[in-house]
């Protein structure tokens, strides 16, 4: 066969996203996010040592609506890391 004319492999787009690969991308994403959550977590143990005024801030910044949403996700994210790992 010419090399100039020779069949050339197909890109991603054409293939169907198999569960499995699926489930893999989306245990490497929610690895990401536990590690974001756990500096969050960690800035928050700080806060707790550093004193009154730091803990107060911190307390504020998880309690407000968008903190809870973080923590919300960050333990949907846990859990489907624990139980997808555990596979």
């Amino acid at each position: 066969m010419d090399p100039v004319n020779r069949p050339l492999s197909p890109h991603l787009q054409i293939y169907r996203p198999q569960i499995t690969s699926v489930l893999s991308i989306c245990h490497r994403l929610s690895g990401i996010g536990l590690g974001a959550g756990t500096l969050l977590l960690a800035y928050w143990l700080i806060a707790v040592a550093a004193g009154p005024g730091p803990f107060g801030f911190a307390q504020g910044l998880i309690g407000s609506w968008l903190g809870i949403i973080l923590l919300v996700g960050w333990t949907f994210g846990l859990s489907y890391h624990l139980c997808n790992g555990i596979r």
